[in-house]
């Protein structure tokens, strides 16, 4: 179990001042046939999705170094440890692969995008279809501690698995639901008796346990929606911060880098004691940098948010579709974290199933 001894002090959930700028809101669109979201045009490195033309080119004339070795390789590259999920510290968190992180904080239990199956696909396809999961699940639903809190970032079939939703919704009855806005309808038609609730960017929602008050905050995101043949950006997606009366955590979600909103966040709501960063499906360079940070970006995410301590997720677990080998993304991680002045205290990954600790 990795911890961190850094020291922080209680802080405000915001920093007022005259200089304060509102998050961007996204652009939306009515017509017949119903709402559609878009980037706004103030994030300047949205360029739009690849025509089909650029995939073509991407097909046939990019180099791929994403293919696999044989099973063992992997296992023992990407080694999976059963997890020992620390409910004590006043703040914790625990990779369960790709984007999802289980994290306490000052006794909420939260969970990011919960992806467990073995394709991240439909339902009805997932055994045969979709992208491969090549790392298993840390352990079953069942030997999760209590959820309390579940964040969505967007539709996409490897952030939001119906199946992950149904179980985790059934084992914790009372769990709440943050979804960015047009994704309700979506998980009301997959967990009917489940609260969820929908934010804007920019939208806070306040809840009370066990006698203590927590925030949590919708938080702008630079990417897209689909997840059938006519939906596309018919919802929004969002990343999510969750805050303690003396603890911070945020998690992007799929982003490209909208750097002015991450400066925003880090003005307004940081120090965030950690952070939840992606670090993969990030080449080639030119068809993913609207949709996806690289490593670069990530540091760049972590100095604007003043993020403590920054977790890298979004790696090392499914067979993305993107190019770049499957252990370059850590790799790459620490060399712009020592860039820029960091050391793997504070900017690291886990090992799947591995937990870690902030110890003040």
């Amino acid at each position: 179990m990795m911890s961190s001894s850094a020291s922080t002090s209680s802080t405000s959930y915001y920093n007022t001042s005259k200089e304060d700028e509102e998050f961007a809101k996204p652009l939306i669109t009515k017509s017949f046939f119903g709402i559609k979201y878009s980037n706004p045009p103030s994030f300047t490195t949205w360029k739009g999705l690849p025509s089909f033309i650029s995939l073509i080119r991407w097909f046939f004339f990019e180099k791929d170094e994403s293919h696999l070795p044989s099973k063992e390789f992997v296992a023992k590259a990407l080694p999976v440890i059963t997890p020992k999920f620390d409910l004590k510290s006043k703040l914790s968190a625990t990779w369960l692969g790709h984007a999802t992180v289980f994290v306490q904080l000052e006794g909420l239990n939260i969970i990011t995008d919960p992806v467990f199956s073995s394709r991240a696909s439909p339902l009805f396809t997932m055994f045969f279809a979709g992208p491969k999961r090549y790392v298993k699940p840390p352990c079953p639903y069942e030997d999760l501690p209590p959820i309390h809190v579940g964040v969505i970032s967007h539709n996409h079939y490897d952030h939001l698995d119906a199946a992950a939703v149904i179980k985790i919704s059934a084992l914790n009855p009372k769990i709440k639901w943050f979804v960015p806005l047009g994704v309700k309808k979506l998980m009301d038609s997959i967990v009917p008796d489940a609260e969820v609730i929908e934010k804007n960017w920019g939208e806070i929602e306040e809840l009370q346990m066990n006698g203590i008050l927590y925030k949590v905050l919708c938080t702008p995101a630079q990417h897209w929606s689909q997840r059938g043949f006519f939906d596309h950006n018919r919802s929004l997606w969002a990343g999510w911060a969750v805050m303690g009366p003396n603890y911070k955590f945020f998690y992007t979600g799929d982003t490209g880098f909208c750097e002015e909103e991450y400066k925003k966040l880090g003005k307004k709501y940081g120090p965030f004691q950690l952070a939840a960063i992606p670090i993969g499906c990030y080449c080639p360079r030119w068809i993913m940098q609207s949709q996806h940070i690289n490593t670069e970006e990530a540091v760049l995410i972590h100095k604007h948010v003043k993020a403590e301590n920054t977790i890298g997720i979004h790696w090392g677990t499914y067979l993305m579709g993107s190019n770049e080998p499957y252990l370059e993304p850590p790799k790459l991680f620490g060399e712009a974290a020592a860039k820029h002045g960091y050391t793997p205290k504070n900017l690291f990954t886990v090992r799947h199933g591995e937990s870690w600790s902030y110890n003040p």
